[in-house]
């Protein structure tokens, strides 16, 4: 276990930094009722389903998430028997967050500590977490729509595997099986459970019910053909039920096949797309600018952008082609201060006003990414006068229509979240200048 102490603290629980806080604008916060998805399973919807698979030898839980108190009493609510196994999806923090508290529970309550079942790339994940603690604190305020700071300080209180494995491991018991597959797809280290005589496959972060999220803006490569192989794997089960990470689980082998071969065509489409045009020598804003979906495969519902999009998957696979140097700008090799750089800037401009007049121009005409191009001629300054301050409101309210008008969760959130800090800027500049 991550820590020795026999009691929570909670400043470094799954609760402890999130229960002061407010949690609506956040997507994975889900609910602790109580779903049936097959006979002797059921799932509570949170950051991913939380799966509880009742078995002769004790239960099987996928998942534990970051709300223990709340998800282990609506379990109770169904059944006292013990856990007998704890498989992590991912190693991603929130997913299994409060894992000590539901170990700490067993322990109370049967005397025995479950077997914690991971595959092998997660104990490296949570030690770079764990290297990076503040700098994962600021992805997630920013991702998921947390004021800056608030979640300062938090320490991800870890579990790490007492098993792992690097391409199966089975849990036999007798009338059920649940095979524990590895399954690479956002993470290395993400796994499947196929439960084989129920005909049931849990398909984790591998299967979401809109376009697989590649190429998410905070988070390291994705590769999309690592995942469509996945999906390939996975489609030699013969499911009746497919649990998805989120949504409800699709139902009948024919469109659970459907939607696993369609998903995985669409992420190779995108590679074959990409590459195309890199080897054309276009860089990866003329790519982004360039692609337009094929509607034969990503006309299916579970293919719409939803929490990403579908630029961000086309990023990632340049990233998986080339290096640092995405813009091929002889600039870009090595650039200046991003201060120094904006004091130059506006000393060029001249006359300011007419860089926000156009930047206004293109916001009335709908050209908002334009827009922000423009603005950002003075908006990047770090000085306090009024063209600056105008400049960062303009850009601000920038950023808020173009969240309004993006269907990808994270874009909405990251503009949302640049909006706030440059308004905190400015509120920060008049605070400073006041006598």
């Amino acid at each position: 276990m991550a820590e020795d102490t026999d009691e929570p603290d909670d400043a470094t629980t799954g609760d402890g930094a999130l229960e002061q806080i407010d949690r609506s604008g956040d997507v994975l916060v889900g609910s602790h009722a109580l779903v049936d998805l097959g006979p002797g399973i059921f799932g509570q919807q949170q950051a991913g389903w939380l799966v509880t698979i009742e078995t002769a030898h004790g239960l099987v839980q996928i998942d534990t998430g970051d709300q223990p108190a709340q998800s282990l009493a609506a379990i109770r609510s169904r059944t006292d028997a013990p856990f007998s196994d704890i498989v992590f999806s991912h190693g991603h923090q929130r997913y299994n967050l409060g894992c000590r508290e539901w170990v700490i529970d067993c322990v109370r309550t049967t005397g025995r500590v479950p077997r914690i079942v991971g595959h092998a790339n997660v104990v490296r994940r949570q030690r770079r977490y764990l290297e990076t603690n503040e700098l994962q604190n600021r992805i997630i305020e920013r991702q998921f729509r947390y004021p800056r700071g608030s979640l300062a300080g938090r320490v991800f209180a870890f579990v790490e595997p007492t098993h792992t494995f690097t391409d199966r491991l089975v849990i036999e018991t007798p009338g059920r099986t649940v095979e524990v597959l590895a399954a690479p797809s956002e993470t290395d280290d993400a796994v499947a459970c196929w439960i084989r005589e129920d005909r049931i496959l849990y398909g984790g972060p591998s299967c979401i019910p809109f376009l697989p999220n590649v190429g998410s803006p905070q988070r390291p490569l994705r590769d999309p053909l690592r995942w469509a192989d996945t999906l390939d794997r996975l489609a030699t089960y013969p499911a009746e039920v497919l649990i998805c990470e989120f949504g409800e689980p699709l139902q009948g082998r024919g469109h659970i096949e459907d939607y696993l071969s369609s998903t995985a065509a669409a992420l190779r489409w995108c590679h074959r797309a990409v590459v195309e045009l890199m080897n054309e020598g276009r860089n990866v804003a003329e790519i982004v600018n360039s692609v337009t979906p094929d509607p034969e495969i990503f006309a299916r519902p579970w293919l719409a952008e939803g929490y990403t999009s579908l630029e961000h998957v086309l990023r990632d696979v340049y990233r998986s082609q080339f290096g640092w140097w995405e813009d091929l700008n002889p600039t870009s090799l090595h650039p200046a201060h991003p201060a120094d750089v904006a004091r130059e800037v506006r000393a060029a401009l001249g006359d300011t006003e007419l860089v926000l007049e156009r930047a206004r121009h293109l916001r009335d005409a709908g050209e908002l990414r334009l827009a922000l191009h423009v603005v950002d001629l003075l908006a990047l300054g770090e000085g306090h006068d009024p063209a600056t301050l105008e400049a960062r409101s303009l850009k601000a309210e920038l950023c808020r229509l173009a969240a309004l008008g993006n269907p990808s969760y994270v874009t909405q959130s990251l503009y949302l979240n640049g909006a706030d800090e440059l308004e905190r800027a400015n509120e920060q500049a008049g605070a400073g200048a006041a006598p």
